[in-house]
């Protein structure tokens, strides 16, 4: 009798055992999904062939300063460097492309993205002339993205942020640090062992989340300080700002972040105090700008991403409609069941939507609150300004509705619109950034990478113009119109052979 009773319990424990780990690799299985890990590779066919040695002539160069064009410029490139730029013919024996009075910029940097498990925003950004990324929250495949666009593959440059630190315990950490591809951590020998994990794995900068302990976020900023890491990303909401004013912090990731402060600061603000805040946020505005110019904090922007929480909610279909959703990785946009709220862009799964069954007085509501939360980020920027925060353009690609590439010169209007000028608002996605990642880009001058990007009108008379795009180059590779639409049409084919919703209205 005891054998059979054995038996029956091993059987239940085998049984056990195959559903948790079938339950394990259903779940991981729909991460990957909905990261982007099975959408179809896009495999252009380009006309475009490396070039050692070429030179673009009679075109309009953007100044170092991004405050100006210099007019009939010719400029020479050797092995994917800017050999030359100056007035005069091009020497005989070197392949010139007749810029016919254009304008040369230098290719742009989206300061926030998230390429997740999709290589075909790699092309959604070469083809939107965004050259240079920064990844916030990097994951092995893209440092190894990295490697591969370093030996040649086309995308573009990567600087890659190490997944973003956060403190949570037991159980719950395993899961967060799994389903959201965070690093946990809960302790000072977790922080130091895992900064020395990614300055090893190559990853060139650490990101403080939402949810690091105030413990935590002190040791992290003390041991990057130690390891040589740049600090960036969000301030905790453990934290304060005290806590950023005498950390080794590099960046916010949003200014958004300081709304978020600032909120607490004044006890948390609804629909009946949303003037009540602004008004605080505009007291207390000048000081925070002070305190970042003073400690040397860059900002990303992300202006469009927050302005458009609110739009999201009430106009989700226009909105997605607006937006390039063909382009946007399948995975990311339909989501998947086993995170309602993980990563949705469409309706039934939108991050932003309002709850079901929300009656018109609470969304009403609902608008008055996200309108201020909006509003109070263009109060900080208007202080930022005023007192020269450097300010990086970025875009937090792959949130809703931020599609890799495009989100870029919607970002970069939204900034023109905000008040920024069309100078500021190119030093913004060219130069600063360039600065920041040490990344031997951002202007157009001899010893340069040549990261260029021709534009067809003057993006200093209307910031519109850098979506007017004529050719990218990206060091010994030209890519004309034609390569860069092809570019665009692979990517939309791979995601509609890849995608299990159909697109309404596409």
């Amino acid at each position: 009798m005891m054998k059979w009773v054995i038996r029956g319990l091993l059987a239940v424990g085998v049984i056990a055992v195959l559903g948790t780990v079938s339950s394990y690799l259903f779940v991981d299985r729909e991460l990957n999904r909905m990261y982007g890990a099975f959408v179809d590779v896009a495999e252009p066919e380009l006309e475009a062939e490396a070039a050692e040695t070429y030179a673009l002539a009679n075109v309009n160069v953007l100044a170092p300063e991004a405050d100006r064009f210099i007019p009939g410029q010719s400029v020479i490139v050797e092995d994917g460097l800017i050999r030359t730029v100056g007035a005069g013919d091009v020497p005989e024996g070197i392949r010139a492309v007749d810029g016919q009075g254009m304008y040369l910029v230098p290719g742009f940097t989206d300061s926030h993205v998230h390429l997740w498990e999709s290589a075909n925003d790699l092309l959604l950004y070469v083809a939107n002339g965004v050259t240079q990324v920064r990844e916030m929250n990097g994951q092995p495949n893209n440092l190894a993205w990295k490697r591969e666009i370093e030996e040649g593959r086309i995308g573009p440059e990567i600087f890659v942020v190490a997944p973003q630190f956060a403190t949570f315990v037991g159980f719950e950490g395993v899961m967060v640090g799994w389903t959201q591809r965070k690093t946990i951590v809960r302790n000072r020998k977790d922080v130091e062992r895992a900064v020395a994990a990614f300055k090893a794995a190559g990853y060139d900068a650490l990101k403080s989340s939402s949810f690091l302990s105030r413990e935590n976020y002190d040791q992290l900023s003390e041991v990057a300080a130690e390891a040589g890491m740049p600090l960036v990303g969000h301030i905790p909401v453990a934290t304060d700002l005290d806590a950023v004013w005498r950390g080794n912090a590099s960046e916010i990731a949003h200014i958004e972040e300081l709304v978020k402060q600032l909120d607490k600061e004044f006890g948390g603000y609804g629909p009946d105090e949303a003037g009540a805040f602004l008004e605080f946020v505009r007291e207390r505005s000048d000081d925070v700008a002070q305190n970042l110019v003073r400690e040397g904090i860059m900002v990303t922007s992300t202006l469009d991403l927050v302005d458009s929480f609110h739009r999201q909610k009430s106009q989700l279909k226009e909105e997605l409609q607006a937006a390039e959703l063909e382009y946007e990785n399948p995975g990311i946009a339909e989501g998947t069941v086993i995170a309602s709220r993980g990563m949705g862009w469409l309706p039934e799964v939108n991050i932003y939507r309002w709850p079901e069954g929300m009656d018109e007085r609470r969304q009403a509501r609902s608008l008055i609150y996200w309108k201020a939360y909006a509003e109070a980020q263009h109060i900080l920027l208007d202080a930022m300004l005023a007192h020269g925060v450097d300010i990086l353009a970025g875009t937090d690609a792959n949130v809703p509705v931020m599609v890799p590439g495009f989100s870029l010169h919607d970002e970069l209007q939204a900034m023109n619109a905000a008040g920024m000028s069309s100078s500021e608002v190119l030093a913004s996605a060219t130069v600063k950034p360039a600065a920041f990642m040490a990344s031997n880009t951002g202007e157009i001058s001899a010893g340069r990478k040549a990261h260029l990007v021709l534009l067809r009108d003057n993006p200093l008379e209307d910031i519109s113009a850098t979506r007017e795009i004529e050719m990218v180059m990206l060091g010994t590779h030209v890519f004309d119109r034609a390569d860069l639409d092809a570019m665009l049409q692979s990517v939309a084919d791979a995601n509609a052979a890849s995608r299990k919703v159909a697109l309404a209205g596409k």
